[in-house]
């Protein structure tokens, strides 16, 4: 007789396959009575070896981050560590480095480490095309796993993240309602998912204002302040006066581009940022904005993986945030033309 597949044990005792393989490798997150029904059903379907003991659960979960250089990773961090840790778990973080560091490495150190759950900050699911097969590591260990910010998969985890396109048409609305017919758009690399949904959200606000295509530029570069100043400086010489960027350290690239060339913000060129961290209040002038709403995402965050660990799947989705629109100085009027 062939011995009992996780389908027959799963369809005696009315729990999923994961339940049973959580029982059979002596995982935690399994309630008494589900873990009895389950070592019921094996006894019943004539599995003679008990299933291990349950393994002390390690409470500690690991998050990938991309270089903490931008600040969105840190605050995100910071924030969901401190409401895991109010639950009791710990939380170590692994810095992604695609040389030197890669993602695969770390998830694989980190099931080495026997960490209970895995949430991906700054990964490879934010690029559109990326292998992802590594994730499955942890989810056939049944290792709980959460996505943030990323781009939509058919992995059967959490996904959550904030609307960049909804964010983009807010911030070039905003600029257009200031009369800003010359609008251009300084984004990061065109694998990412992130990038795609800002430009999507772009075009459609200009388009939504009555401006031309060929009145609009987008322009892609690195997600870093220098990159963003020198794209700036050339827009800048081609007649643009208002600038949506990818994050805020390109927004204040942008800025400095201007002052390079002995033009004034707001009145020459206006600009917004995304992301919203604290320091955009105290920027000269303080920078206009699009924030995300980071403690309501890390609650989420924190809550899902919760509930992973629970095997309770009603927090299994997609959940997507709006950012909050923060009119500040680095905005204004379209200069007046001659």
């Amino acid at each position: 007789m062939r011995p009992p597949r996780l389908r027959d044990v799963a369809e005696l005792a009315g729990v999923s396959e994961p339940t049973v393989s959580r029982v059979l490798n002596g995982r935690t997150g399994v309630a008494r009575a589900t873990r009895d029904k389950v070592v019921d059903a094996l006894a019943e379907l004539g599995f003679d070896d008990a299933p291990p003991p349950v393994r002390s659960r390690s409470s500690v979960i690991g998050m990938l981050s991309g270089a903490l250089t931008n600040p969105v990773f840190p605050l995100m961090i910071s924030h969901i560590g401190s409401k895991l840790a109010a639950e009791g778990y710990l939380c170590t973080i692994a810095l992604v480095d695609e040389r030197q560091n890669p993602e695969e490495r770390c998830i694989a150190e980190f099931i080495r480490a026997g960490v209970d759950g895995v949430i991906v900050v700054g990964g490879r699911h934010a690029e559109l095309e990326a292998d992802l097969s590594h994730y499955n590591d942890l989810i056939r260990r049944n290792i709980a796993l959460v996505l943030v910010n990323g781009r939509a998969t058919d992995l059967d985890v959490p996904h959550i993240r904030c609307d960049e396109g909804a964010a983009t048409r807010l911030g070039v609305t905003h600029l257009t309602h200031l009369g800003h017919q010359r609008i251009g758009c300084i984004v990061g690399g065109e694998r990412y998912a992130t990038t795609a949904r800002t430009i999507d959200g772009y075009w459609t606000a200009l388009a939504d204002a009555g401006i031309r295509k060929k009145a609009g530029r987008v322009v892609h570069t690195e997600f870093t302040f220098e990159a963003a100043r020198a794209v700036a400086t050339r827009m800048i010489d081609d007649g643009f006066t208002g600038f949506v960027t990818s994050n805020d350290q390109m927004a204040l690239g942008v800025i400095t581009a201007a002052r390079a060339v002995g033009l004034s913000v707001p009145e020459d060129i206006s600009v917004v940022g995304y992301d919203g961290t604290d320091f955009t209040a105290f920027t000269q002038p303080p920078l206009t904005t699009l924030r995300q709403p980071f403690e309501d995402m890390a609650a989420l965050v924190s809550n899902s993986m919760l509930a992973e660990l629970r095997e309770d799947r009603t927090c299994r989705d997609h959940f997507v945030f709006e950012a909050e629109l923060l009119a500040r100085e680095s905005s204004g009027p379209a200069p007046a033309t001659a």
